[in-house]
């Protein structure tokens, strides 16, 4: 399950390996900006796509988006995100502006923000699973759900873990990538497994999101599976002279960041450039420069022109048919690499390069107002060579342009610890898909029996809650569907029993999806 299926290119291994094990996989997704369709690296006979519900269809539709996005507002009040500037302005776009307001005046509110987080976790413990996610996942029938990325704002994939629990089908997060459980919401609803990539983020399940740690899974991360089967499609005379570059001269490939790190980039690649070209160091003065674009940096950089830069050259990743092998061609052909925070770093160092960066806050307030850019310095040894300035950084780019060593052992390190834990030659996927037709093998009871308590609860919150989000927004209550009927319905207990879902025994070919 997942929000739209551009999303499953982190899993097209695994969705292909649990296809050509005998499992059908149905993919559900919300339509965007196109129709709905199965990705081209994941087409199989035994791979299908279907539209699922996006919004609640009860009393608590207009209800359940306020509070979610007021408890992911107050997860980024613990002392953890105390730096991470970036982060808590992005937190505060998604929260009402007067609740915010009403923080800034009662100060106490931040330093209680655990009980606030506790509050509103008893909260969305007692909005009890929607009908329409109910019945359009009895609907499908499946064995287990996976689900991805889960910890958007306020995400509507909250809805589809409450009905999993409710009718009794194993369901488990795919985290998406290496920042989501830092730089977004929260679960809120905890998954029966959580799958991660590393040590790093099986204490985030833990610790940020209150996941039990049985319950939290290490494989490795499956998205760059690929990537580490790789190998150069063009050597490397031929590659400079597509990209404008000297074949004598080592360049340095420059990896753009998205412009939630870097809203400046273009601006710091032209400084930085004119930096490395006052070098003392003649290799470095003189080197070639490859820089390559982030797909979702694409507005800043239009327009933007380079050509006045001797030895400089640009990339778009979109240019090319493949843009992993583009990517791995010029790290590889690269004597190495810089950025200021992005995943393409971490390619990097599956190609083995030497990866540096350099403090930037006025141009990439994204970089150290972040959790996740802290890992690219300190777990698993490291992966950047940091500079806190243009001096430092010129020693060490030079440094690393004189260097023999074809890879950078530190880099694979790194790579080993924080991609793949289980060791460099162990991939993730096949790791992924047994854990999943592990849980899919179990039998999970459905939840017949809603706590007593929790009905006169939902009737007090009814009541209350219409009002606090009116004050926050500063308008009107909002009306609730069905009036006072649709009110008592969501209150009071359902007369229907949901179904014990008969889970798939090993070996069965049964639905995965």
């Amino acid at each position: 399950m997942v929000e739209a299926t551009a999303r499953l290119r982190n899993f097209e291994g695994v969705v292909s390996t649990l296809a050509e094990r005998g499992h059908i996989v149905r993919i559900a997704a919300r339509p965007k900006k196109c129709r709905l369709r199965v990705p081209p690296r994941m087409d199989h006979p035994s791979v299908s796509v279907v539209e699922c519900p996006t919004e609640r269809s009860d009393a608590w539709a207009e209800v359940v988006r306020p509070l979610r996005a007021t408890r992911d507002y107050a997860r980024f009040l613990d002392p953890l995100f105390g730096h991470a500037e970036a982060l808590r302005g992005r937190a505060n776009g998604v929260v009402a502006s007067a609740f915010l307001r009403f923080c800034e005046r009662h100060a106490w509110l931040k330093r209680r923000w655990r009980l606030i987080g506790q509050a509103l976790g008893i909260v969305e413990e007692v909005i009890p699973s929607d009908p329409a996610f109910d019945r359009f996942v009895e609907s499908e029938r499946p064995d287990i759900i996976l689900i991805t990325p889960l910890i958007q704002f306020s995400s509507y994939q909250t809805d589809y873990v409450k009905s999993a629990h409710q009718l009794g089908i194993p369901i488990a997060l795919l985290v998406f990538s290496w920042d989501n459980l830092t730089s977004k919401g929260l679960m809120r609803v905890i998954p029966d497994r959580v799958f991660v990539w590393n040590r790093t983020q099986r204490w985030e399940a833990v610790r940020l999101h209150g996941a039990p740690a049985r319950d939290v899974v290490v494989t490795g991360a499956p998205r760059f599976d690929r990537f580490f089967a790789l190998r150069p499609s063009i050597d490397r005379v031929r590659f400079c002279r597509e990209h404008g570059l000297d074949p004598r001269r080592p360049f340095i490939a420059y990896l753009c960041s998205s412009d939630f790190v870097a809203p400046r980039e273009v601006e710091f690649v032209r400084r930085w450039v004119g930096e490395i070209r006052r070098s003392t160091d003649s290799a470095l003065r003189s080197c070639g420069v490859l820089v390559r674009l982030h797909p979702a940096s694409t507005p800043q950089w239009e327009g933007a022109d380079l050509s006045d830069l001797p030895g400089v050259a640009v990339q778009q990743p979109e240019a090319s048919g493949d843009a992993e092998q583009s990517l791995y061609d010029s790290l590889h052909h690269a004597a190495a690499a810089v950025g200021l925070n992005t995943s393409a770093l971490l390619e990097a160092g599956i190609v083995g390069k030497a990866v540096h960066t350099i403090l930037a806050s006025d141009s990439a307030p994204g970089q150290q107002g972040s959790v996740h850019f802290d890992y690219l310095l300190r777990s698993d040894g490291g992966l950047l060579t940091v500079a806190r300035n243009f001096d430092e950084h010129r020693a060490q780019l030079a440094a690393a342009l004189a260097s023999d060593s074809p890879r950078c052992e530190r880099s694979l390190r790194f790579i080993e610890g924080f991609v793949r834990p289980h060791g460099l030659d162990q991939p993730a996927t096949p790791i992924m898909v047994r854990e999943i037709e592990r849980l899919a093998a179990i039998r999970k009871r459905p939840r017949r029996r809603t706590p007593l308590w929790h009905y006169p609860a939902r009737l007090a919150l009814m009541a209350w809650i219409p009002g606090w989000i009116a004050r926050a927004r500063g308008g009107a209550p909002p009306r609730r569907p069905g009036g006072a009927k649709g009110l008592a319905e969501s209150a009071a207990p359902s007369l229907a029993t949901p179904r014990a879902t008969e889970l798939a025994e090993p070996g069965r070919r049964e639905p995965l999806g």
